[in-house]
């Protein structure tokens, strides 16, 4: 079974982070407020680059597979994404470290922690169960995690500090919509 390609190391990221401040391709948005993690603003060079990627999407899908555009709302009520499931299932399981409150996806701790084993174990008993759970882990709920971030001992990847208690984070934004309203509604989870 072929491994899945390596995600970039934080060097890696923080130096392509870097570059593309520099180069006038992204800015932290609200900078100057201490801005919040995440959020961007593109720069001169990153409105060039998104032009010419909706420029190119649109020569293929609009004149090429003779597909219709359409620009839809940003906002979903709530029943729409509790029918397809978004409200149970779009949400990732984090951990906070008990030191810094710096937060971490749970399942991506412990893959690293598994692959780390899976390098070293020679038994195939176990290698055949850590393997079992390297592709469960994703898709495991809170308690689960929990369990096997105490079985495997998993820290904090930066300082080796504990983690508190699993915790289910919603990747919608939520929302009330329209003034004094009672309807709720969530920003289209593919705009978080």
């Amino acid at each position: 079974m072929a491994q899945a390609e390596k995600l970039p190391t934080l060097e890696t990221r923080s130096q392509l982070d870097a570059v593309l401040k520099r180069r006038g391709f992204i800015f932290p948005s609200f900078e100057i407020y201490n801005g919040v993690a995440g959020l961007f603003d593109y720069g001169p060079s990153g409105c060039a680059v998104k032009a010419n990627l909706l420029a190119f999407w649109r020569r293929h899908f609009v004149l090429h597979e003779s597909m219709l555009e359409i620009e839809s709302t940003a906002l979903t009520p709530y029943p729409v994404l509790d029918t397809s499931g978004h409200v149970k299932k779009f949400k990732d399981v984090m951990v906070q470290d008990t030191v810094t409150g710096d937060n971490y996806r749970a399942d991506h701790l412990l893959e690293e922690v598994i692959d780390k084993q899976l390098a070293t174990v020679t038994d195939e008993a176990l290698r055949a169960e850590l393997s079992r759970l390297r592709l469960q882990v994703g898709g495991m709920p809170a308690a689960e995690l929990a369990k096997l971030l105490t079985r495997f001992n998993v820290r904090s990847p930066v300082g080796n500090n504990p983690l508190g208690e699993p915790f289910d984070f919603n990747l919608m934004f939520t929302t009330n919509i329209g003034p004094g309203s009672k309807t709720p509604g969530f920003m289209r989870p593919e705009l978080a």
